[in-house]
């Protein structure tokens, strides 16, 4: 099982950083690969939602659904893709924030998964795409955060 985890310093107090990242309808203006995001349910602290991604080079739009659970006591969100898994047999996601500062915070996110045998992407191939996206998506998630006007109420 395949686990990637990656963490980057953002230049803004908790409450914004966490609540802008958690904001699932604002993903569209966060990170550069999401097209669309919706919230389809709220439960409490669980949001089902559907996330559908720009095409990429050779690489269509895709579109799945994911539980996330939003833990801001405890400085997290856990996360799973429902449907479609493919290209994975399962993905998990969990982004956890550590408070160094009043205003910076060490965002980690790890991802465990496990390829699906029909994919026909390697694993190694799939692990060294998702980590070096990753990277991308949490440097452009942490310029909009620290760009972000005024804060963020919770």
């Amino acid at each position: 099982m395949p686990r990637i985890e990656n963490s980057i310093i953002v230049e803004r107090d908790f409450d914004t950083t966490f609540d802008l990242t958690n904001d699932i309808e604002l993903w569209t203006k966060l990170f550069t690969e999401y097209k669309e995001a919706k919230v389809l349910e709220k439960n409490g602290n669980e949001v089902l939602f559907q996330l559908t991604t720009y095409p990429e080079g050779e690489r269509p739009s895709r579109t799945w659904v994911s539980r996330r659970i939003i833990d801001k006591e405890n400085k997290q969100a856990i996360a799973e893709r429902l449907d479609p898994k493919f290209p994975f047999k399962y993905m998990n996601i969990r982004w956890s924030y550590e408070v160094l500062s009043p205003n910076q915070v060490k965002m980690t996110w790890m991802q465990e998964f496990e390829v699906d045998p029909e994919c026909p992407i390697s694993e190694e191939k799939m692990t060294h795409f998702l980590n070096q996206n990753t990277k991308i998506q949490m440097s452009a998630v942490k310029e909009k955060v620290e760009s972000w006007p005024g804060n963020v109420e919770g």
